[in-house]
């Protein structure tokens, strides 16, 4: 194993906890090593069980748990998938340290796929950890709360026997409370006859009594309506705090008196003392004159009011905001707060910028050639009934390219659209890799200025959707062309891999700066925007992306400056 002989991988393999490296033969997986940890959790001393299958030493039927059951299914989808793949818990006895006794123990099982590298082969490593522990002590909480339930069963019969007495002893109260009332009445038939005195003076008492239940019940209603004014305030505060955009406050002349915490998040504290000073701090200085004559003519009217400007963060950077403003007013239509939000909309700003610009560039670059398409035209109108022929030929290839370059342009518009509205649909068919490379170099070829080899597994064929790969191949080979500088060879290598083909596209050219590699595949993005050398959408690479993620595949780039670039992309061929 070469993996062995890396001083770093055998440091971690050699840990306490057991690792063994399967060979990716399904479905045998045979043992290929197996570290010193795994030895003494099975008590293997002396055995050697390297070169054995996993089947031959490890018997699936004698496990119990979901993790057992799924350990076939569980080695083949990491060798599939090239994935790592974690198995749930399961029991599997193993040898004692008394020998003849078998041990219970609970596993978890980590499946890691190790690709093949130089002349070693893929492989699996999985590393067995042992939770015996865990599940035993889960085991013992579960018993000691079923011994709860059984407690709380008998407590609840205790209860019941209560309840039938409490019942019991309420029918006795229900007698004497009856009794208690006949004698009450009798006492107050007597008291009534006998004393007309004494009625004066409870009424009168009555009538005190009811003057404090009234006075009682106004200062509880006004204790509950301070209540509800708290907490509606507090609502109010929760709520302004929890939305997205920045909420303030100003009293009735339009001095600050709140700020959200989102205002504080974004722009830092402002004291209301200092009013209108400390607010326009924040604005841009070619947006504040701007902002201020707004707001004042809102004060004076009234009217509220929408407003784009820009604001400071506390990183110092100028942010586009989308302001607004309304007024709050009384029963009687007076004016007494202004209520105020600023949402964030420097993205859509960006969206909007970015837009323009491509809008610019696609006008720019449709309109050159379609300029030097009228121009052919125009010359052939004009030399059609002359002499001159031998300048007919280069104005008809002439208009044939630019005429080409329009379609393209046309095409990578169309292209996207149908991106954007998930229409790019495929059309999958068998075909052979190395003929569609073939036929989009042929063009090159005949131009004659560069050279192109195909190398590599040739005989391969892929299902797959011939069309938009053949867009791939020849904007992969016509960004070759154009960047390749005076290096003309250009390398398209073909390698069959396990489940895979790997179609690179190698120039020796220009190479491209670092910085811009993970940007190469965005929409609309170009290595050299500033440049007038190279012309384009910046679409193709984007464009070629999707159709190869809508393949199942995968795209990536390799570059160095001034040693060329390796643009290459996989299908799967199964």
């Amino acid at each position: 194993m070469d993996l062995l002989n890396d001083s770093l991988f055998k440091a971690l393999f050699d840990t306490a906890v057991p690792r063994v490296i399967l060979k990716a033969d399904v479905p045998n997986f045979t043992i290929l090593a197996y570290n010193k940890a795994y030895e003494l959790a099975t008590y293997n001393n002396g055995n050697d069980i390297r070169g054995k299958t996993l089947w031959e030493v490890y018997d699936p039927e004698l496990a119990v748990g979901e993790g057992a059951v799924k350990l076939p299914e569980a080695l083949t989808r990491a060798v599939i998938n090239r994935e790592t793949v974690y198995m749930p818990p399961f029991h599997y006895n193993i040898p004692s340290a008394e020998p003849g006794q078998m041990e219970t123990s609970w596993w978890e099982l980590e499946i890691i796929y190790i690709p093949a590298s130089g002349n070693a082969e893929a492989c699996l490593l999985t590393t067995t950890y042992n939770i015996t522990e865990r599940i035993v002590s889960r085991q013992n909480e579960s018993n000691a709360l079923e011994r709860e339930m059984e407690m709380g069963k008998e407590l609840a019969v205790i209860n019941e026997e209560l309840s039938a007495a409490n019942e019991e002893l309420n029918s006795a109260n229900e007698e004497i409370t009856v009794a208690n009332e006949e004698l009450s009445n009798t006492i107050a038939e007597l008291a009534f006859l006998n004393d007309e005195l004494g009625m004066m003076n409870e009424e009168l008492m009555h009538t005190q009594l009811n003057l404090k239940t009234l006075y009682s019940e106004l200062e509880q209603r006004v204790e509950e309506r301070t209540h509800e004014l708290a907490e509606s305030e507090q609502q109010f505060r929760q709520l302004a705090d929890s939305i997205i955009q920045m909420v303030w406050i100003t009293d009735e002349n339009g001095i600050p008196i709140y700020y959200n915490q989102r205002w504080e998040d974004f722009a830092g504290h402002l004291d209301p003392e200092q009013g209108e000073a400390d607010w326009y701090r924040v604005f841009h200085p070619d947006d504040a004159d701007r902002v201020r004559e707004v707001w004042l003519r809102s004060l004076e009217t009234g009217d509220p009011y929408e407003l784009e400007y820009r604001l400071k963060n506390l990183k110092g950077e100028f942010i586009w905001i989308l302001g607004r403003a309304a007024p709050f007013r009384d029963k009687d239509g007076k004016i007494i707060r202004w209520f105020g939000t600023c949402t964030d909309i420097q993205e859509m700003k960006m969206a909007e910028a970015k837009k323009d610009d491509f809008i610019s560039i696609a006008s720019h670059e449709l309109k050159t050639p379609v300029t030097s398409l009228k121009a052919s035209l125009q010359l052939l109108n004009k030399y059609k009934n002359s002499d001159e022929k031998k300048i007919i030929p280069a104005l008809v290839d002439q208009a044939c390219r630019s005429s080409d370059r329009v379609s393209r342009l046309i095409d990578d518009l169309l292209n996207v659209g149908k991106l954007n509205q998930g229409q790019l649909n495929l059309s999958k068919k068998w075909f052979k890799l190395s003929g569609l490379i073939e036929e989009c170099c042929g063009y090159v070829q005949l131009a004659g200025e560069n050279k192109i080899s195909i190398s590599g597994h040739t005989e391969v064929e892929v299902f797959a959707d011939a069309g938009r790969i053949d867009q791939v191949l020849v904007n992969f080979i016509n960004n070759a062309v154009k960047y390749s500088g005076t290096c003309q060879d250009i390398q398209v290598m073909i390698e069959k891999q396990e489940h895979t083909v790997r179609v690179s596209v190698v120039d020796q050219g220009q190479g491209i700066p670092k910085e811009k590699l993970p940007h190469l595949f965005d929409r609309y993005y170009k290595v050299d925007e500033a440049g007038a050398q190279y012309s384009g959408l910046g679409l193709g690479l984007y464009i070629s992306a999707e159709i190869i993620r809508k393949h199942e595949g995968e795209i990536g780039v390799s570059s160095e400056l001034d040693k060329g670039s390796t643009f290459w992309f996989t299908l799967p061929i199964q």
